[in-house]
């Protein structure tokens, strides 16, 4: 039996035929090329007289009723579970360095000086913090976009980290928990939110830019290689 190994015009058929399965993302794409072009050639190895579309057909039926859809969800859920875990260890790491120590400085000093009954000044310290939060977040997306937004990669992070930014500025502005918080313990909270928030931010742009930079490169090795 002769070894059948595709070659890049055919693999680019492959992908053609995924994408139509209903798989835009060419992340994923290529991972369950990985899986696709293994059965093919399998099959065509084992049958010369199979032609690549037949092949194509009888590989697809393999998967089952649910065709791509286990591996495209596994590799989605598989990124998800990758940044989460990653995430204390960043979080370690933003703790340790050296803005992170001037940012307690400033937060120790804005509670020691400003006393705890000049509402206005902590309502304005919240309201910075938030319209900062916001804006840099809006500021990182645009800053930072791929060629093309059709990785899941690229948009199953900016779909995880959105709504963490948006919690934490949801969790500054309730004004409730001020409520039935002490007022001391109350902006010890407010410090430890805003602290956590910009840290979640400081790791947002830097995976951010990382994840755009790959994406990219992955753009350029699959369509102008």
């Amino acid at each position: 039996m002769i070894s059948k190994k595709l070659n890049k015009a055919e693999l680019k058929t492959l992908l053609s035929f995924i994408e139509k399965k209903g798989h835009p993302y060419v992340d994923v794409q290529l991972e369950i090329l990985d899986h696709f072009a293994c059965k093919v050639e399998d099959l065509m190895s084992s049958n010369q007289h199979l032609v690549l579309s037949e092949a194509m057909d009888k590989a697809y039926s393999s998967f089952g009723i649910y065709g791509f859809s286990e591996i495209a969800d596994s590799y989605g859920w598989g990124l998800n579970r990758k940044f989460l875990h990653k995430l204390p260890a960043e979080l370690w790491k933003y703790m340790k360095g050296w803005y992170s120590i001037i940012f307690i400085i400033y937060f120790s000093l804005f509670g020691y000086f400003i006393p705890a009954d000049r509402t206005p000044f902590w309502d304005g310290f919240i309201l910075g913090a938030v319209v900062i939060l916001i804006l840099m977040t809006l500021v990182y997306i645009f800053k930072y976009r791929p060629i093309y937004n059709k990785y899941m990669l690229y948009r199953g992070y900016l779909g995880l980290m959105i709504p963490l930014m948006f919690g934490s500025s949801v969790l500054l502005m309730s004004g409730w928990i001020g409520e039935i918080l002490p007022v001391n313990i109350y902006h010890f909270f407010v410090f430890l939110v805003t602290y956590f928030s910009y840290a979640l931010l400081t790791i947002f742009e830097r995976n951010l830019k990382s994840i755009v930079n790959r994406v990219d490169e992955m753009e350029l090795e699959t369509y102008y290689s």
